[in-house]
C-alpha cells in the first residue's frame, strides 16, 4: 500500500487538498449556504463546459478505461472490475437504502429555501438520492485506476484534475452538494487503491500479459511453419 502511495503521490495529495479544504468549508458552513455561494459564479462558457464534461462520470466511461486497461495488463483490468463493483455497492447502499430520501439542491431550495438557484438551461434536474455523488465517485475510479497505470507525474495530476472537474460539475448543475462529491471522491479512489493494492496476490503469469500481446502472440502461433529440410531441392 505504501508503495501506491508514494507512486501515486501527483494524483493522491491534490486530492488531500481537495478534500481537507472541503471538510473545512462543511464543518464551518451548513451545505445549503456553501451551494448559495458556489451557485452566483456562472458564466455561458462555464455552463457550457460544466453540462459536457460531467458525462465524464457517466457509467459508460467504464467501457472505455477497461478497454485501456486490457491493452496494458490483465490483472490491472480485473483490480479496475473489483473497484467499479466495490465503489458502485456502497453508492447504491447510501443512495437507495440509507439516505434515499435526500434531497438534491435544485429541490432542497425550492422546498425549503427563498434564495432562487442559477439553473443551467437544458440540464434535467434530479430531485432525490443526493449522498453520495455517483457521478463524482465514477470520474474518480476512473481517473485514479488510469492514473495508477501511468508514469508520468504530469499526466497523473492531469487525471486527478479530470476527475475533480467532473466532480465540480455535480455541483455547478446544482446536481449534489459540495458534501455529496467530497464523499463520492473519496469513495472511488478508495475503492482503487484497495483493488489495486490486492492486486498483487493474483499471481498466475498470465494476468500480468495484456490483450494486444496475446493477439500477437496467437498470429505467431498461427504461421505455418515449413517441414523443409535447408539445402534440399523438393
Amino acid at each position: 500500500m505504501k508503495s501506491l502511495f508514494r507512486k501515486n503521490l501527483a494524483f493522491l495529495i491534490p486530492q488531500l487538498f481537495f478534500v481537507l479544504i472541503s471538510c473545512l468549508f462543511i464543518v464551518l458552513h451548513s451545505k445549503p449556504s456553501i451551494h448559495f455561494f458556489l451557485n452566483q459564479f456562472h458564466s455561458s462558457t462555464a455552463d457550457l463546459f460544466f453540462k459536457y464534461i460531467t458525462y465524464l462520470g457517466d457509467g459508460m466511461m467504464y467501457l472505455f478505461v477497461l478497454l485501456f486497461l486490457l491493452l496494458r495488463k490483465y490483472k490491472w483490468a480485473i483490480a479496475f472490475i473489483l473497484a467499479v463493483v466495490v465503489s458502485n455497492l456502497v453508492v447504491f447502499i447510501f443512495k437507495q437504502m440509507i439516505f434515499s430520501e435526500m434531497y438534491r439542491p435544485s429541490k432542497y431550495f425550492e422546498l425549503f429555501e427563498s434564495y432562487k438557484l442559477y439553473l443551467v438551461p437544458g440540464v434535467r434536474l434530479h430531485s432525490l438520492n443526493s449522498f453520495p455523488s455517483g457521478h463524482t465517485t465514477t470520474a474518480f475510479t476512473l481517473f485514479f485506476a488510469v492514473a495508477i497505470t501511468l508514469k508520468k507525474k504530469g499526466i497523473k495530476f492531469l487525471c486527478f484534475m479530470l476527475a475533480l472537474l467532473t466532480g465540480y460539475s455535480r455541483v455547478y448543475l446544482s446536481q449534489h452538494f459540495l458534501v455529496d462529491v467530497t464523499v463520492g471522491s473519496v469513495l472511488g479512489s478508495g475503492a482503487v487503491l484497495l483493488a489495486f493494492h490486492y492486486s498483487k496476490y493474483f499471481k498466475k503469469p498470465g494476468l500480468e500479459r495484456a490483450l494486444i500481446n496475446s493477439a500477437k502472440n496467437n498470429t505467431s502461433s498461427d504461421t505455418p511453419v515449413s517441414s523443409e529440410t535447408p539445402g534440399m531441392a523438393v
